[in-house]
């Protein structure tokens, strides 16, 4: 993999990570953040950690993340 394509990778895993944790986190979410916090779960999460694993280390995913969304055992 190139050094564009690592930097194309922690772009996307850092905007990834900001949609993760506001669904998360964010008080506007109020009584659908169960369901906000499962889409994120089933559509985004296992995307977080591809993109955070083709940075070859350059960008590790988020402790908080890691923590509520453990990745899935392969």
């Amino acid at each position: 993999m190139g050094m564009f394509s690592e930097a194309d990778a922690e772009a996307t895993a850092k905007k990834l990570e900001k949609i993760i944790l506001r669904a998360m986190n964010d008080s506007k979410y109020g009584d659908h953040r169960s369901s906000v916090c499962a889409f994120a779960y089933y559509e985004l999460v296992e995307w977080y950690y591809y993109e955070c694993g083709e940075t070859w280390g350059a960008y590790s995913p988020n402790p908080e993340i890691l923590k509520r969304f453990p990745p899935k055992e392969k």
